[in-house]
């Protein structure tokens, strides 16, 4: 009986004893303080950047061609020759050409003198026609009166019907000689056109980069013979993802350029490409060199491109968490009652270390908590450490 009474009595001291613990965990975890750093938003200028690479090409650029086949009588472009506008670059098959356009012109020659032949023989044709004419009058006068054989009369006839067949036919023959005069200044004009054609001037300043060919080679028309480049007036070109088609204004969006890791200068947009490519989900931008750049065409360039710019408030980028479905907030230290007070934001660009507030102006003067906020509720005890921007 002594030992039942022990037990209960030890059981409940034990049962006190933990009740007075679970009050004493409560009343610890309401009084929770959490300590945490605060700072002030920081006032700046943010940009949106992205780093991508590009390829330096020249605006103006030619590959020149043969437009007919033959020897490669006169080549005058070496690689880095540096060449003016309309100066002779090469010229393909000269001798024979110009032997062709002598000859057209000796052949139009001719056919020019036989014009001239046949249009004499036609106005004689026509005086012999007019005689005819004359003399066939005579003869019905004569005819009327028996003055004249008939026999004679006859022949009067005749020649004037021989007269009228000789000018028809001299129109013929003139009709004929034009028809050729007209077909030779044709083939005339080919000659010339074919002559002028086998001469490749220089369409505008530049730089030979490419020649492959070497004086007297044979070549086929449509054969590449040099390319050049005008490396005073060069540009990037560069694929962007299509997330930034919108972000980017051509004469707006600016783009530095850094080459070995060195700044190469800075310039604006120039192009982009009307529509985005299906398959790779890109779309092409152009940037016009500033003059006297470092960089020269085929070099693969660093660009770093400034999608946006503003001016405002921002905090450290990990400040801001996602609560109560989606929100982004951050938590502001209410310093009356050292407690934290939950505030919804608009996160806006976001930079390696700061993130951009959009609504940012009503927390100015504010501390919000930017470090040991992670378990920190709305309305919790913080002890602050205000820190450095």
């Amino acid at each position: 009986m002594q030992k039942t009474i022990t037990f209960l009595l030890v059981a409940v001291l034990t049962a006190v004893c933990c009740s007075g613990c679970r009050k004493k965990a409560v009343k610890e975890a309401k009084e929770r303080v959490i300590r945490v750093g605060v700072m002030n938003p920081v006032f700046k200028v943010f940009q949106q950047r992205i780093p991508v690479q590009g390829t330096v090409k020249p605006v103006r650029y030619a590959t020149l061609s043969s437009k007919t086949s033959g020897s490669l009588d006169i080549l005058e472009a070496d690689e880095g020759k540096v060449m003016k506008r309309n100066d002779l670059l090469f010229q393909v098959d000269k001798s024979n050409l110009e032997n062709q356009v002598t000859v057209a012109q000796r052949q139009y020659d001719v056919c020019r003198s036989e014009v001239q032949t046949a249009k004499i023989a036609l106005d004689l044709a026509k005086i012999r026609l007019r005689k005819a004419q004359l003399d066939f009058k005579r003869a019905e006068t004569l005819n009327r009166t028996k003055a004249i054989s008939q026999e004679n009369y006859e022949s009067a006839e005749v020649d004037l019907k021989g007269a009228a067949a000789e000018v028809s036919s001299s129109e013929a023959q003139l009709k004929i000689a034009i028809a050729k005069r007209d077909q030779q200044q044709n083939n005339l004009k080919i000659a010339k056109k074919n002559l002028a054609d086998s001469e490749i001037r220089a369409p505008f300043d530049g730089i030979i980069t490419v020649c492959d060919f070497e004086p007297n080679e044979y070549v086929k028309e449509g054969t590449p013979i040099l390319k050049i480049e005008d490396q005073s007036l060069l540009e990037v070109e560069c694929f962007i993802s299509s997330v930034y088609y919108d972000l980017i204004v051509p004469g707006k969006t600016r783009a530095n350029f850094k080459l070995d890791g060195k700044n190469a200068g800075s310039a604006v947009i120039t192009y982009r490409s009307p529509s985005v490519d299906p398959i790779s989900r890109t779309f092409k931008i152009k940037i016009q060199l500033p003059a006297k750049t470092p960089l020269v065409s085929g070099l693969l360039c660093d660009v770093e491109l400034m999608l946006q710019e503003r001016k405002g408030y921002g905090v450290p980028a990990d400040a801001v968490m996602t609560r109560n479905a989606g929100r982004e907030v951050v938590f502001v230290l209410d310093q009356k009652t050292n407690t934290a007070r939950m505030t919804e934001v608009k996160r806006g660009i976001v930079e390696p270390y700061l993130a951009e507030l959009r609504n940012g102006a009503k927390l100015a003067g504010e501390l919000v908590i930017v470090s040991g906020h992670t378990f920190v509720n709305n309305g919790d005890k913080v002890i602050a450490n205000r820190l450095e921007k």
